[in-house]
């Protein structure tokens, strides 16, 4: 829940920058309708609903149970994508502010956890409360993905590709460790 609650102030963040501040006031008070927002104010309201990019499919069973069983190894994307965070220069691999990472950290999760692309991943365009008030959301990387066992799932119900840039990262500081000549 915490995810979509940060998914949600970043849109309303997104509509007071935007100007929209006041017509989200004007609309009405959507927030008076559960106890969390009566007890917190506003932004403890539950009740919003993302309104996402592209419908998400169910994965295929069999996927899911060979995955689980590892039976079936995730499939990695064949090259880095253009925003790809392991790419030199990019917001995550400088530590820009509102990015997730730094170089330690994207080298943390290339020694010890997968590392997902985001393609093919849905991501909210707007948030829509029971009210009818809708508050847009600004395209930004809120990926949200079916996750089923620790697997996220692209929104055709394939399981994610691993990150080509953290693969190959991976293989970088495996070599390093073995003491292996580039």
């Amino acid at each position: 829940m915490a995810d979509i609650r940060e998914s949600l102030l970043r849109a309303f963040q997104h509509a007071v920058d935007n100007g929209r501040g006041m017509a989200m006031v004007a609309a009405g008070s959507p927030w008076r309708c559960c106890a969390e927002a009566r007890q917190k104010g506003p932004m403890g309201c539950i009740c919003w609903v993302p309104e996402f990019d592209m419908p998400q499919t169910d994965p295929d069973l069999d996927t899911v149970v060979g995955l689980v069983l590892g039976d079936v190894e995730p499939p990695q994307r064949p090259l880095m994508c253009g925003d790809c965070a392991y790419r030199p220069g990019s917001p995550e691999r400088t530590g820009a502010e509102g990015y997730e990472g730094g170089p330690a950290q994207l080298d943390e999760w290339a020694r010890e956890s997968r590392f997902w692309c985001h393609d093919g991943m849905r991501q909210p365009v707007a948030w829509r409360h029971p009210s009818g008030t809708r508050i847009e959301a600004p395209l930004c990387g809120d990926y949200q993905p079916k996750i089923v066992e620790g697997v996220p799932y692209r929104a055709n119900g394939e399981p994610g590709l691993l990150c080509a840039g953290w693969a190959a990262r991976r293989r970088a500081l495996s070599a390093a460790l073995r003491g292996d000549q580039p």
